[in-house]
């Protein structure tokens, strides 16, 4: 009997550490999958409680049909403008921005927005104010009822971002530009090369701080499909790097590029908007409502 207990014992002993093994790796796993889902429920919570937001800002409001609408030319109050909003939509906004122009490619980005009935928001920087032939296009993006951002006005890294002085001298530059040119009082702002560049000898965050001072709010990207890469970028990797991610989003900001360079991008477009369409989404100019999407907050 006492050898019986012995044994018992023995193959218990054996046993115990697979035992603790199996079930430290279920409690994991459990565990796990409970953060997974957590995170999951916060994320429909924050991006539907946005949704649930009315975004009236600049005279405009989003349509059931998907494109902006311009709520003071129709003579819609704010009151009434909350009604368009579908109180079931729980699509995809997507927000098309156009970093670095204006420049030679504008005119033709502006007929394929305006040809489907899209509105974007353009980050511009101040180079074009130095041509007599594209110094009107800061006009033309806001009078076709597009969104202004600043991109800083030099756009050169080692300048904007040697000191606060020179970034803030900078801002100054680009968003009186942007008044004088269309009357906006912009609050937008896109660093170059993101907020998270690792080009800045400085901090980012001081820089933040500066923006945040004058009440303007920073926005990065979270889809970027690779256009700023080089001249040959083909249109068909522009076209699957949008569509084939934009269903992970509730809120899509889209970077793309408006330059001299980039006319792939140009191509892309068209098949770009069509596609989206097609998935149902709902494209919005960026306001202060818009959800600050950013590599780094500060």
């Amino acid at each position: 009997m006492r050898n019986n207990r012995v044994q018992r014992i023995k193959k218990l002993l054996v046993a115990l550490p697979v035992l603790l093994s199996v079930t430290a790796m279920t409690v994991a796993l459990v565990t796990f999958f409970e953060v997974r889902d957590i995170n999951r429920r916060l994320r429909s919570v924050s991006l539907n409680s946005y949704v649930e937001q009315t975004l009236v800002s600049n005279n405009y409001v989003l349509a059931t049909s998907g494109v902006a609408e311009d709520a003071g030319s129709a003579g819609v109050s704010v009151d009434q403008a909350r009604t368009t909003l579908p109180e079931d939509f729980f699509g995809t906004r997507v927000y098309l921005t156009f970093d670095d122009g204006p420049s030679h490619n504008t005119e033709k980005i502006l007929d394929i927005l305006k040809k489907h009935n899209v509105r974007a928001t353009f980050f511009v920087n101040g180079k074009a104010s130095e041509s007599s032939e594209l110094e009107p296009l800061y006009r033309d993006i806001a009078e076709e009822g597009h969104a202004l951002g600043m991109h800083s006005y030099s756009h050169k890294y080692s300048e904007i971002y040697s000191s606060r002085e020179a970034f803030e001298t900078d801002l100054d530059k680009i968003h009186s530009l942007i008044y004088n040119e269309t009357g906006i009082d912009t609050m937008l702002y896109r660093f170059p090369g993101g907020s998270a560049n690792t080009v800045s000898r400085q901090p980012m965050s001081q820089f933040a701080d500066i923006l945040h001072s004058h009440g303007y709010e920073y926005y990065d990207w979270n889809i970027y499909p690779g256009d700023n890469t080089g001249r040959a970028y083909p249109k068909e990797a522009i076209v699957s790097g949008i569509l084939g991610n934009i269903s992970e989003y509730r809120a899509a900001i889209i970077l793309l590029h408006d330059s001299d360079t980039h006319g792939s991008t140009v191509e892309a477009l068209p098949e770009v908007i069509e596609g989206l369409l097609a998935q149902n989404v709902q494209f919005c100019v960026m306001d202060a409502n818009t959800p600050a999407v950013q590599q780094i907050s500060y």
